[in-house]
């Protein structure tokens, strides 16, 4: 049985076919773009989407038919907190308001004074980040779009209709909108009071893995893909992802540094001593949860800064430029909330800052700083999330990781061993097994990751002694910093 995995990222979309041993047939992807504007709006057509879907269909069902071999199965993992207002014809009323936008800063403000209770019922303090609010800022700023809204959509949701015409949103992407009760798996209606959304207006919940439904006549008459084929909703990008890193049982932390940097672990249960300097959501293995960290800005941060500083050069000539660096950046210092601090203080008012320098700094100290910042802002959520689990193994993914200087900034950042598993495709992984066990290709997650897991590629990254105290104490420096301009 071949399962064709749709990974659905920020800046573009990848297909990938693979087969029962989960081995790569064909991949292929789709870039995209989003609006990013001055009032901290970001938006994306959610026809990009549309349009990167249906197109790599097409292009996978090509080349998987002069290879003679079938699309047996979808597996959809998704970006999970972007908001799509569609009508009664499932036609989206206008751009989709993306996960980092931050115009609901106000409306989060307000709801502040519920913090404790919010974060009782969902696992999180009131953010922007989270859907709920966006779907509150459309109801006070667009009352005659909130009306005529049949449904408010995440994106799997919105492509998960586009392949089969039914309506559904799992667990996962439930638990990223603050409307949706943890304990229960089902919307609260305090908090849909509180944010003054109807029920009516959402999809039903379903659990990760489950069949949403199967592909239509319209999608093979377009794309080629046969009808009748099942569509598995496989849980969120970072659900995924941490699956993908070996995150099936308590103990392993996964750190994908994309758009936004993740730190992700398990746990069986929500802990007792559960406090806000974390986000507790549903995981995409059954019956368990994650603990997760959220850097907002890393590979956004470092567009940002190729765009403006090293415009014509290319990712690998940076890495060489800041590899001449040394370690701590010949004393400069960046403060990295370009859009707002997430975990553990939701501050979205704090911005970037470059601090310590001088008229002997250098352009590449500058770009080493941030890169360290990254790192430095990723331990910090090390040090919350060991409090809670003992972290025994850290795996790294993600585009960033694609750096070996930002690989062992991390490793002597956080004075541990870190390891790198294969490609940085393990959301498309994690995907695949969710998708596995539904198939019953595999018993359990746990089980399809050891069968996958032993034929990669394992690349370790070792700390030095020396280099580990020097960046604690610029840590420590940054964290001072932070607090001196922002709290």
């Amino acid at each position: 049985m071949n399962i064709l995995v749709l990974d659905v990222g920020t800046s573009g979309m990848k297909g990938v076919l693979m087969d029962n041993k989960g081995e790569k047939l064909v991949s292929t992807c789709r870039k995209y773009s989003v609006t990013f504007m001055q009032d901290g709006r970001v938006e994306q057509n959610p026809f990009d989407w549309k349009k990167a879907m249906l197109g790599i269909l097409k292009e996978i069902v090509a080349k998987a038919e002069t290879m003679k071999v079938s699309v047996d199965a979808i597996s959809l993992t998704s970006q999970r907190s972007s908001v799509v207002a569609v009508d009664h014809n499932m036609n989206p009323w206008g751009n989709a308001i993306m996960w980092q936008d931050k115009r609901t800063k106000d409306i989060c403000r307000e709801l502040e004074k519920e913090n404790d209770l919010i974060f009782q019922r969902c696992g999180a303090k009131v953010n922007p980040l989270f859907s709920g609010s966006k779907m509150t800022w459309i109801r006070e700023n667009c009352p005659e779009i909130y009306e005529k809204t049949y449904k408010f959509l995440v994106i799997p949701d919105y492509l998960i209709y586009i392949l089969t015409g039914k309506l559904c949103t799992d667990y996962t992407y439930g638990s990223r909108s603050l409307l949706m009760n943890i304990h229960k798996c089902e919307w609260d209606k305090e908090q849909l009071r509180m944010f003054r959304v109807d029920e009516e207006k959402l999809c039903d919940l379903v659990k990760p893995g489950s069949i949403c439904g199967e592909t239509t006549f319209e999608i093979e008459k377009e794309t080629g893909c046969k009808k009748g084929i099942p569509v598995i909703t496989a849980g969120g990008d970072q659900q995924c992802g941490a699956i993908g890193q070996g995150v099936v049982k308590e103990g392993c932390l996964s750190v994908t540094v994309g758009t936004g940097g993740f730190l992700v672990t398990a746990v069986n249960k929500i802990p007792e001593d559960l406090k806000s300097d974390v986000i507790c959501n549903i995981h995409a293995v059954k019956e368990s949860y994650i603990l997760e960290s959220n850097i907002i800005t890393c590979c956004s941060a470092l567009d940002w800064f190729k765009r403006e500083f090293y415009e014509n050069w290319s990712y690998e000539e940076m890495n060489a430029e800041a590899e001449k660096s040394p370690a701590g950046a010949n004393g400069c210092l960046c403060v990295p909330y370009f859009q707002g601090r997430s975990t553990p203080d939701w501050n979205n008012d704090a911005k970037g800052l470059f601090a310590n320098i001088t008229l002997g700094t250098r352009k590449r100290d500058i770009l080493r700083s941030l890169l360290e910042s990254i790192a430095y802002e990723i331990d910090n959520g090390i040090w919350i999330m060991n409090g809670y689990k003992n972290i025994t193994e850290i795996n790294v993914n993600g585009g960033l990781t694609n750096s070996a200087v930002f690989n062992e900034i991390q490793c002597n950042v956080y004075g541990r061993k870190i390891l790198k598993r294969g490609d940085s495709d393990s959301t498309v992984r994690g995907a695949y097994m969710v998708a596995a066990v539904t198939l019953g290709l595999y018993d359990t997650v746990e089980d399809a990751f050891e069968a996958l897991d032993k034929d990669h590629e394992i690349k370790e990254y070792i700390p030095k002694d020396h280099t580990v105290r020097k960046y604690e104490a610029c840590r420590q420096k940054m964290n001072e910093i932070y607090e001196q301009v922002y709290r």
